[in-house]
């Protein structure tokens, strides 16, 4: 990890976190997109790295696996161990709140609770 949250998500990018099958270090691309207020927002992704994810969760069998599912369940599990948004931010990563949302799930059996709590 790197002392500054805002440069590279946090890590070092001289780090070689995870390598290729060939020992190299996976590369980034600059990717682009527009978020919820319209505005254009750059940044880095490794599509060869979610890709080796997704077949590795393939490869054990988990319907559904990817990086972002376990991105997902992580936050999911924050916020149900009570850990605030801004917490959450910075573990998955995102440089703007609204960008956590869709990373959230909420347990039902949390949820029938929250009501149950609440009448």
């Amino acid at each position: 990890m790197s002392d500054d949250p805002k440069r590279y998500r946090g890590l070092r990018p001289d780090s070689k976190l995870i390598l290729t099958f060939k020992g190299y270090k996976f590369s980034l691309n600059c990717k682009r997109r527009i978020n919820q207020s319209g505005s254009q927002v750059d940044y880095l992704a490794c599509e060869s790295l979610q890709a080796h994810i997704s077949k590795l969760c393939k490869d054990a069998g988990i319907r559904g696996g990817s990086s972002h599912s376990g991105r997902r369940t992580m936050a999911s599990r924050l916020l149900a161990q009570g850990h605030g948004l801004g917490t959450v931010q910075l573990m998955i990563g995102h440089a703007e709140l609204d960008h956590v949302d869709p990373y959230l799930e909420v347990d039902k059996k949390r949820l029938r609770q929250a009501f149950a709590d609440v009448l």
